[in-house]
């Protein structure tokens, strides 16, 4: 009985210290869970108050460019599409609409027919420095504008191409292709190559394989692809800026221009210009994520 005491002392010695180390858990936990509510508090209020002062800004334009008057009241006084027209005129929307319509529409059919038989050669052809090439096409959209842009306009103003239709086409092409690739290497290189070996097995040509085999399984990737690079290739605006024309400009760099030189422009024009574009780009978004659903609903994906 008496060698067994000592070890029953010792127990009751180390409880107080159990104890204390559990408050002291205890403790940490509280504090740890105070410091995770309080960051989600302040996340939260940042998220509401950036968001409250984009659609406020967002709305306020809204309202001024269809208000018909609007000084010291809460709401404009009356509501009008008078501002759209004076400014559709004035500057002459239609025209510059045209031709960022055909710039950016050419430009988006020669990315495509140029990049998917790139990403059929990345898909299923290995050789040297091939990461190295994927690297490369991944360039133009991680890297600031400026860093090729100026490059860029430099060598288009020495050999004439600068301030043309054909020099913005091909601009654009910089952006394109690097996207379209991007979007459909994926795609392509989740078909299964048996299929493409059947085909050649019973004698089809590359063409037809290319035909009847490969495009109808990535209808789902070029649709994105086209929608992607056409509402990036409509928004491009750095390299634009710096080789467009008076007479080639871009709606967007029309309406930095306009923006940039207001003047004594009334306010609501100047609003309503602003909108002519955002309108554009805001449908153009919407039928983006409805012709990608459709197609994949379509096809299965």
């Amino acid at each position: 009985m008496n060698a067994k005491e000592p070890i029953h002392d010792n127990e009751k010695a180390d409880q107080p210290v159990q104890v204390g180390n559990k408050k002291g858990l205890l403790s940490n936990s509280k504090n740890r869970i105070f410091l995770q509510i309080l960051y989600k508090t302040i996340s939260w209020i940042s998220i509401i108050l950036f968001l409250t002062v984009i659609l406020g800004m967002t709305l306020a334009v809204i309202l001024s460019a269809f208000g018909e008057e609007w000084y010291g009241t809460f709401l404009p006084q009356g509501y009008t599409i008078e501002w759209f027209i004076h400014a559709w005129q004035a500057y002459e929307v239609g025209q510059y609409f045209k031709i960022t319509m055909i710039i950016v529409l050419t430009a988006t059919v020669i990315s495509l027919v140029l990049s998917i038989p790139t990403v059929y050669i990345l898909a299923r052809r290995e050789f040297p420095f091939k990461q190295a090439l994927i690297s490369f096409f991944q360039m133009p959209f991680t890297l600031p504008d400026l860093l090729y842009a100026i490059p860029v306009a430099s060598i288009f103003y020495n050999i004439g191409l600068a301030e043309t239709i054909p020099g913005l086409i091909i601009v654009n092409l910089i952006v394109g292709i690097p996207f379209s690739v991007f979007i459909l290497l994926p795609y392509m290189e989740s078909l299964d190559p048996r299929l493409e070996y059947a085909a050649q097995s019973l004698g089809a040509t590359k063409f037809k394989l290319f035909q009847r085999i490969v495009i109808p399984q990535i209808v789902p990737g070029i649709t994105a692809s086209a929608i992607n690079i056409f509402i990036r290739m409509f928004n491009t605006f750095t390299i634009i800026l710096l080789i467009s024309g008076p007479k080639t400009q871009t709606l967007n760099v029309m309406v930095f221009s306009v923006l940039q030189g207001s003047g004594t422009q009334p306010p609501a024009m100047l609003n309503s210009l602003a909108l002519t574009l955002m309108i554009p780009l805001l449908l153009f978004s919407f039928l983006s994520l409805w012709i990608s659903s459709f197609t994949q609903k379509r096809l299965g994906k």
